[in-house]
């Protein structure tokens, strides 16, 4: 019994050690931001719209057809199936867990001012930016692909109003939504410095086409 309350001691200190140690990380991680230059002259290009929602973010492509089209990457349980209290955000940083990725079309929807309709969650943050046609159309291209997997059914969510399907990489700590929102970011050859775990984001050499430095914030 002796040893046993000996471990259990270890295991709880442990755990405490680990706490402390990520909650330093996440303190750390607020003062980083994401740098964001987009491409100098693109041959072809086109508005791309990156929203930042305070924690999370989620990116805006236009689509041929019209309209526009959002993604949002996240953990599934959270995002999908309403997890919300302190154990599910802990696990989902500790260690793997299952991810969605969303997706929100919209036909008619293709003005700037409208943008902040997209997100029932609210959007803080509208980062306007431009990206060469060619980049846009295969990664959108690469995330449709997801939604046509045989067998997989869209789950809708309201609250976000998007539809999600389970990707094959899992969520945690150093594959988390804002970490893969800059990712593809790059892929459309926006230049993304720095670390914004925290959706924290910085537009530092706007491209000549209309863009506000540092983003247009929501005035309601």
């Amino acid at each position: 019994m002796a040893i046993l309350g000996l471990l259990t001691r270890a295991l709880s200190i442990r755990v405490l050690l680990s706490q402390g140690l990520l909650l330093l990380g996440l303190l750390a991680l607020a003062g980083c931001a994401g740098r964001l230059t987009p491409p100098e002259a693109p041959v072809a290009p086109v508005p791309v719209y990156l929203l930042d929602h305070g924690h999370h973010a989620s990116l805006v492509l236009p689509r041929r057809e019209g309209g526009v089209v959002r993604y949002s990457y996240g953990e599934w349980r959270w995002y999908v199936e309403g997890e919300r209290h302190a154990l599910a955000g802990i696990s989902a940083l500790l260690w793997p867990t299952a991810s969605g990725l969303g997706r929100g079309e919209h036909a008619a929807l293709s003005v700037e001012a409208d943008l902040r309709r997209l997100a029932p969650e609210g959007v803080e943050v509208v980062y306007p930016l431009v990206a060469e046609e060619a980049r846009v159309v295969a990664l959108k291209r690469r995330l449709d692909a997801y939604f046509e997997v045989p067998g997989v059914t869209p789950v809708y969510s309201e609250e976000f109003d998007l539809s999600f399907v389970p990707y094959p990489r899992a969520y945690w700590l150093t594959h988390q939504s804002n970490l893969v929102t800059a990712r593809w970011l790059r892929s459309l050859g926006v230049e993304v410095r720095g670390i914004p775990w925290l959706s924290n984001w910085r537009l530092e050499a706007p491209p000549h086409h209309g863009i506000y430095q540092n983003g247009m914030r929501d005035q309601r």
